[in-house]
């Protein structure tokens, strides 16, 4: 009987203190809470001084959990602190301070060189003299181990001749050095060469139509326009109704200069039937601009 009336005292203490505490911190219970805090024994008033004593929450994070799921009201959600302090990487290698280029730079450096090589060309003739170095550094290196896995995949090839699918991957990695930029004069023309002997030794029926215009395209830079036009028209027997390899042969006609050559394949598409897509028929226009 002791023990109850001491639990009794002790939970009508804790809730009077509750209450001149709630008053004296303007925290206004509804009758739920009141009600709550006096029926449960002893831990109704804890709670009761738990929610007292709780800080009040950031009316922008309540914001925010209530918009999280709205993705159309999400948008209208006030930037964070650092928004005005973010750029495009492109644009803050020219306007932000050394010490920011500095740190943009450290990012790029900490990803896949193969995925920024443009911005980390741009960035070795930053006048910062640090931010240039990292960027050199960095392209050095990149070459070093492109052209030693290129080296590692021709070897394994001359042992395998037949290996179609790591002749595959030197293909991808050597149009991927080229179209990189690093490379000018003999050193481009010299993995260009390379590129033609690698993309000859496909069999037909594993050349695709990326491939087949990877191949038109490289006979063109290395100044071979017959064999270019000669891969275009093989291509477009093999696929005749896609725009690829009439897109190919115009793009030929028109760096050589054959305005006849252009005009009696413009005859041919006429009546061929080419199934064009929207970028195709622009493409299209551009290359007979003046002749039709």
């Amino acid at each position: 009987m002791l023990s109850l009336i001491i639990i009794a005292a002790a939970h009508f203490l804790l809730l009077a203190s509750a209450a001149v505490l709630a008053r004296k911190r303007r925290r206004i219970f509804g009758w739920g809470g009141i009600l709550f805090c006096l029926l449960l024994p002893l831990f109704g008033p804890i709670c009761g001084l738990e929610m007292i004593f709780a800080t009040e929450p950031d009316p922008s994070l309540l914001r925010d959990m209530i918009m999280r799921k709205d993705k159309l009201r999400r948008s209208y959600v006030t930037p964070g602190a650092e928004a005005p302090i973010t750029a495009p990487m492109e644009e803050a290698f020219f306007i932000s301070a050394p010490d920011v280029r500095r740190k943009m730079m450290m990012k790029l450096l900490d990803n896949d060189p193969s995925n920024n090589v443009e911005l980390l060309m741009m960035a070795r003739f930053n006048d910062d003299p640090e931010t240039a170095h990292y960027a050199t550094a960095t392209l050095t290196e990149y070459q070093r181990q492109t052209e030693m896995l290129l080296q590692q995949s021709q070897s394994l090839l001359a042992k395998q001749p037949d290996n179609q699918e790591e002749r595959l991957n030197y293909i991808r990695k050597t149009e991927e050095y080229i179209s990189s930029g690093l490379l000018e004069g003999h050193l481009l023309e010299r993995q260009r060469i390379l590129l033609k002997k690698e993309l000859d030794k496909l069999p037909e029926e594993q050349t695709d139509m990326e491939l087949g215009c990877l191949r038109i395209k490289n006979l063109l830079e290395l100044r071979q326009a017959s064999e270019a036009i000669e891969a275009a028209k093989t291509l477009l027997n093999r696929f005749p109704g896609r725009e690829e390899p009439w897109l190919e042969l115009m793009r030929i006609y028109v760096e050589c200069r054959d305005a006849r050559g252009l005009q009696k394949l413009y005859e041919e598409m006429e009546i061929a039937g080419v199934q064009w897509s929207y970028a195709g028929k622009e493409k299209k226009e551009y290359f007979l601009r003046g002749l039709v």
